[in-house]
């Protein structure tokens, strides 16, 4: 009976106190009239032009659509998110029993920091990288409208995983 009441007190215990886990809101917040993040463009390392603004959009729309749509100038900001398209890679990855090239996939890989505007003071830092495939087409614009397709549901979904990323907090 006693052990059923320790594990019992360790249980509650443990709820209670919790992990220290808190959304990025709560971070932004503040009391100085500061509040929010704001998104610089992002830098282009890799060779496929273009890329920096698809990953940028993404990620501002993946930043509003959890803060209401609330776009944040950098001067009111508290935190400022920039970061780079680190490389961009085109491979193919099937194959047709003629030997052609069946198939595609695109990898991006963006690293990104977020920091305390006033500060300086780094929040979070880290990488993310993400693939898509797509069909190979004979027709070389539609085979290029593939890619751009792929190319945007690359960067929705490291705009999810930046977001997440960046709402652990342990």
């Amino acid at each position: 009976m006693r052990k059923l009441i320790f594990f019992i007190l360790l249980y509650v215990t443990g709820i209670l106190s919790g992990c220290g886990y808190h959304h990025l809101g709560g971070i932004g917040s503040s009391n100085d009239g500061l509040d929010g993040v704001h998104i610089r463009i992002f830098a282009n390392k890799s060779y496929r032009a273009g890329l920096e603004t698809v990953a940028t959009q993404s990620i501002i729309d993946e930043f509003a659509r959890h803060s209401g749509g609330n776009s944040v100038n950098e001067t009111t900001a508290r935190l400022v998110l920039s970061g780079a398209v680190l490389s961009y890679a085109v491979a193919p990855v099937s194959y047709t029993a003629a030997d052609r090239i069946a198939g595609y996939r695109s990898t991006v890989k963006l690293a990104a920091s977020l920091v305390e505007r006033q500060t300086g003071k780094i929040v979070w830092r880290g990488e993310v990288a993400e693939s898509q495939d797509y069909p190979a087409q004979v027709d070389i614009s539609l085979q290029q409208n593939s890619e751009t397709a792929a190319i945007a549901e690359i960067c929705i979904r490291l705009a999810e995983q930046l977001h997440e990323k960046m709402q652990e907090d342990f």
